[in-house]
C-alpha cells in the first residue's frame, strides 16, 4: 500500500496538470449535477405533493351575471340577497365537489406600512392610486378572501402565529377582523397589529393573527400557481344576521357576490358539473350564475412541463456523466505515452497488471474525491440535503474514476512489454 501511494504521489507531482485538468472537470460536473439534482428534487417534491392533488382532476370556476341595470333590479327584491346565501350555502358544502373561494378583492389600508411593491396592480405597473375617505388616506394594497377549504386542502400553514378559527369565517357588525399576512410582510407588520382598511366601502378593524411562510401558492382562478407572498389574507366570512341599514344591506349584497363567484375542484366533466350547479340553482331559486370551462388543458400542459422537465434534467445529467468520464479517459491516454516505459519497468520487475492499473486508478480517486468533498461542502452551505444525495455523489465518484480508466487497464492487458524498453526515446 505505501508503495501505491509513493507513486500516485509522484506522479501528481510530475503531471500536475493532467491533475488540475481531470479536478476541474471534474469539479465542475458535481457542480453542475448538484445545481440539477436540487432542481430535479424540487420538481419530484411538488410532483408528490402540491401538483398530485391535481391529477385527473379539473377546476371550473363559478361567475355571476349580475351587472350594472341586472345587478340593481336583482337586488330591489327583498328575498334576492336571501337567495344568493342559500345558493352559496349549498355550493359550499355540496357532497360531490369542493368550493374554493379565492375572492381577489384589494383592500385600502389607513397608515400602511409598506412599500409600492404590495399596491394592487404593482406587478402590472399600473399601481392603484392612494383615496382619501372622511379625512384619511388609504392606500390599496393586494387582498385575497380564502374559505376553510383552500387551507384545509392546500395545508396551509403559518411561519408565525395561527391560521383561521372556526369562528373566524362568521361576521358581525363591530369584529374585529384577523389578517394573516404573506411573508414578505415579516419584517413589516407583528402579530397583533391592529390595521384599520376598507372592505368594500365599508371601515373595518383588524389585526393580524399570522404570517405565511415564503413560496406559499393556491389555485387562483386560471393560475394554479398563484403566489400570495405580498397579500392580505382575510377569510372568506358569513353574514348570518338581518341588515341593520342600507349601508350593511350594501355590504352584504356586493359581499355575497364575491362568494359566489369561487371554484370547483372535481373529477367530473363538464356536463355533469352544469347539471349539479342548475339543480343548486334551481333549488335555491338563483339562476343568475354560469359555469366557465375547466383548467383542464391548463393541468395537463403543466404535467406534461414537468414530465419534459424530468426528461430533461436526466438528458443533461447523462451527457455531463459521459462527457466527464471522456476527460478522464483522454487525460490518461495523453498520459500514456509519457507513463508506459514506467508502466512497463513495472510490469517487468514483476507487478501485476491489477497493480499497475491501481496507481492511476488511486490517482484519479483521490483526484475526484477532493472535488466532491468540496462540492458537499457547498450544497451543505444551501442547505439540509436528502442522504440518498450524498451516497449517489460518492457512487458516481467511483463510477467515474472506473470508466473514466477503464481505457488505461485495456491498454496495460496490451502491452507488450519487451518492445516498450527497446524502443529508443
Amino acid at each position: 500500500m505505501l508503495q501505491v501511494l509513493i507513486e500516485v504521489k509522484e506522479s501528481i507531482k510530475k503531471r500536475k496538470f493532467f491533475t488540475i485538468l481531470i479536478f476541474i472537470n471534474t469539479l465542475l460536473f458535481f457542480i453542475l449535477l448538484t445545481a440539477l439534482y436540487l432542481h430535479y428534487f424540487n420538481v419530484e417534491t411538488k410532483t408528490k405533493s402540491f401538483y398530485a392533488q391535481y391529477e385527473g382532476k379539473n377546476i371550473y370556476q363559478l361567475t355571476d351575471n349580475l351587472y350594472g341595470e341586472e345587478e340593481k333590479e336583482y337586488f330591489s327584491s327583498s328575498v334576492g340577497l336571501d337567495r344568493i346565501k342559500g345558493f352559496h350555502e349549498h355550493v359550499s358544502n355540496h357532497e360531490d365537489f369542493i368550493y374554493l373561494n379565492t375572492n381577489l378583492q384589494p383592500l385600502g389600508v389607513t397608515n400602511f406600512k409598506g412599500s409600492d411593491l404590495f399596491l394592487y396592480g404593482y406587478e402590472e405597473g399600473m399601481a392603484t392610486p392612494a383615496f382619501t375617505k372622511d379625512g384619511e388616506k388609504y392606500e390599496v394594497v393586494k387582498s385575497i378572501q380564502l374559505n376553510d377549504k383552500i387551507f384545509s386542502m392546500f395545508n396551509l400553514s403559518v411561519e408565525n402565529g395561527s391560521i383561521f378559527d372556526k369562528q373566524d369565517y362568521y361576521y358581525s357588525p363591530n369584529k374585529t377582523i384577523p389578517i394573516i399576512l404573506g411573508s414578505e410582510y415579516n419584517s413589516i407588520y407583528s402579530i397583533g397589529d391592529k390595521v384599520n382598511f376598507d372592505y368594500i366601502d365599508t371601515k373595518l378593524e383588524g389585526k393580524v393573527i399570522g404570517i405565511l411562510p415564503s413560496n406559499t401558492i393556491i389555485p387562483v382562478k386560471n393560475n394554479i400557481e398563484f403566489s400570495i407572498d405580498r397579500y392580505f389574507i382575510i377569510p372568506e366570512f358569513l353574514m348570518d344576521y338581518v341588515s341593520q341599514n342600507n349601508n350593511d344591506l350594501l355590504l352584504q349584497q356586493r359581499h355575497y357576490l364575491n362568494l359566489i363567484n369561487g371554484q370547483i375542484y372535481t373529477d367530473m366533466d363538464q356536463l355533469e358539473i352544469r347539471k349539479k350547479i342548475n339543480e343548486l340553482s334551481e333549488k335555491t331559486d338563483f339562476q343568475s350564475v354560469t359555469v366557465i370551462g375547466a383548467n383542464e388543458i391548463g393541468i395537463n400542459i403543466m404535467f406534461s412541463m414537468l414530465q419534459h422537465n424530468k426528461i430533461l434534467i436526466i438528458t443533461l445529467t447523462v451527457f455531463l456523466f459521459l462527457f466527464a468520464v471522456f476527460c478522464i479517459a483522454l487525460s490518461l491516454i495523453m498520459k500514456w505515452h509519457i507513463n508506459v516505459k514506467r508502466y512497463a519497468i513495472h510490469l517487468i520487475s514483476g507487478a501485476t497488471i491489477n497493480k499497475v492499473f491501481s496507481y492511476s486508478f488511486i490517482e484519479i480517486f483521490f483526484t475526484v474525491f477532493i472535488a466532491v468533498v468540496l462540492v458537499f461542502i457547498f450544497s451543505l452551505s444551501i442547505g439540509i440535503l436528502p442522504i440518498n444525495y450524498f451516497i449517489s455523489m460518492i457512487v458516481l465518484a467511483l463510477l467515474l474514476t472506473l470508466l473514466g480508466t477503464f481505457p488505461l487497464y485495456i491498454n496495460l492487458t496490451k502491452l507488450r512489454v519487451t518492445m516498450i524498453l527497446k524502443r529508443k526515446d
